[in-house]
């Protein structure tokens, strides 16, 4: 017994001393006066500088000294070129033009950052970077030359980048860390180039983890406090590790210390593509979704407590039109992971290869439903409106029996008059066919229901709407005091998202 707690003592003992050694080394390693510069050292010479070049394409004009860089008024790099070269870019003065025209020199067009990620020369970064670049130039530090880059793989709608570059030096490539561990509150490092001022380190902490953003379709922004400027972009977000969990993209102008980051594990699901063939080739539902409110789960009969998100539309000819969906369709889950937001939707189907199967549950008309759907391939040019046959220019008049007014709108069928009222040019109006509203009656049911002026009505209650007839029928029909209503908000393209909302009196 003795022997057995003398054994027990000189473990606790080893154990102790042990903790107390790996706290001593954590301490010498990062001490408040040292801060992240060990971290710095060891990742920072895997961070560029990117400069990308292109010819105007057309005549600079402009005043005499002033600003005369291909880029466009409000770019946030004119303020950094007009102050290092004298009020103008390099190149010809545009107020002494030759008797015959001469081919120009690229002209800087913009500056980010990338961070190398192997040995071979493999270096990430935001597409918007080099995107319309006729020339990338690559910097490792700032007393170095720059050296000609390949891009290898783009990826517009992640807005990410593969760039490839020959050096005569070893690579620093900085390891991709998960996205996913990393935690709210947690320190982070972001290197850069904030407006072309070269490597720059600044620090804060992961404020947030899975944001919305329209611009970003196909995942949810990281969200930091670590400063990021314009020339940040495509630089890394770093965890304590020295590990990538983002790629720095983008900022909120109307505050400080809101940056987005592009999370890391949506990047390596789409390397080996951006790697083989240049381009991401993504799995393609062919759907439109928007959100289900309390008022629409009651309208759809859905069972208390059903989360997931409505088909809005259904793009004919693609995997869902082929599977059966139909709009009102809830989706609640995607191979057996839950859906809860329109976005849950986009990344699950993306993120599944084209021409492999899915398994979607939904309701529809309050009944739970399976279907395996095999995807197609996500456009590269999404467009969220669908043509229709030319219209008549003249307008139809309502009948004296309107319904409309009851629930306090007017509406017309699209034509050219009523095209030029809201600004669509006559060719997309052509390819609108169906009712525009019009008009709405402050206070009334439409108006306090959502429904704004220029949307096109669909269907009303399942009923689809091409004529004012139909509608007017449709608005006939409803039993109760309110009714489902899916609308297109129409843009100045003639196209435009596609939504729902629900029609009802007071």
């Amino acid at each position: 017994m003795l022997l057995l707690t003398c054994t027990f003592v000189k473990t606790m003992n080893l154990i102790l001393q042990f903790l107390i050694l790996a706290i001593a080394t954590q301490a010498n390693a990062q001490t408040p006066e040292r801060g992240f510069s060990d971290l710095v050292k060891r990742v920072g010479g895997g961070v560029v500088n990117i400069s990308t070049f292109a010819r105007p394409k057309f005549p600079r004009r402009g005043p005499p000294g002033g600003f005369q860089g291909p880029m466009d008024p409000n770019d946030p790099f004119r303020n950094f070129f007009e102050e290092f070269f004298g009020g103008r870019l390099p190149g010809p003065r545009p107020e002494s033009p030759s008797p015959q025209p001469r081919p120009q020199k690229s002209q800087p067009f913009a500056l980010g950052t990338g961070f190398v990620i192997d040995e071979t020369g493999l270096i990430l970064t935001n597409h918007h970077v080099i995107g319309g670049a006729e020339e990338v130039k690559i910097q490792f530090n700032e007393d170095d030359e720059f050296v000609p880059a390949e891009v290898i793989g783009r990826d517009p709608e992640l807005d990410v980048a593969l760039l490839s570059v020959k050096a005569k030096s070893k690579l620093t490539p900085i390891p991709l860390g998960d996205s996913e561990r990393i935690e709210v509150g947690e320190y982070v490092l972001a290197i850069g180039n904030p407006l072309g001022y070269g490597h720059t380190v600044t620090h804060g902490i992961l404020s947030a983890k899975e944001r919305k953003a329209p611009e970003m379709r196909l995942a949810k922004y990281l969200q930091t406090d670590a400063s990021i400027n314009p020339g940040n972009s495509g630089g890394p977000l770093l965890n304590m590790k020295g590990e990538v969990i983002g790629i720095n993209n983008a900022i909120d102008a109307r505050g400080q210390g809101i940056g987005f980051a592009i999370p890391i594990n949506t990047v390596k699901q789409i390397l080996p593509q951006l790697k083989a063939k240049g381009s991401v080739s993504r799995g393609y539902l062919g759907v439109s979704a928007g959100e289900v409110n309390e008022e629409i789960a009651v309208q759809l009969e859905l069972p208390a407590g059903t989360k997931g998100v409505m088909v809005a539309e259904v793009i004919p000819g693609e995997a869902a039109d082929k599977a059966g969906l139909k709009p009102y369709d809830v989706i609640t889950s995607v191979n057996g992971e839950k859906v809860a937001a329109p976005i849950d939707l986009t990344t699950k189907i993306t993120a599944v290869k084209v021409g492999d199967s899915v398994e979607i549950r939904y309701f529809r008309k309050g009944k739970e439903k399976n279907v395996k759907v095999k995807l197609g391939e996500r456009p590269k040019q999404l467009a969220d409106g669908a043509g229709g046959e030319s219209q008549t220019p003249e307008r139809k008049k309502k009948t004296t029996d309107n319904p409309l007014k009851e629930w306090g709108f007017d509406a017309e069928e699209m034509n050219e008059s009523l095209a030029r009222d809201f600004g669509i040019p006559i060719e997309s109006a052509k390819k609108i066919k169906g009712v525009v509203v019009t008009d709405l009656a402050f206070g009334k049911a439409a108006a306090e229901s959502g429904l704004n002026r220029g949307d096109l009505i669909l269907d009303v209650g399942g009923k689809e709407i091409k004529t004012l007839g139909n509608l007017e029928e449709a608005l006939r029909a409803i039993k109760g005091k309110s009714t489902m209503v899916r609308i297109r908000r129409l843009s100045p393209g003639g196209d435009g998202p596609v939504n729902v909302i629900v029609l009802k009196k007071e």
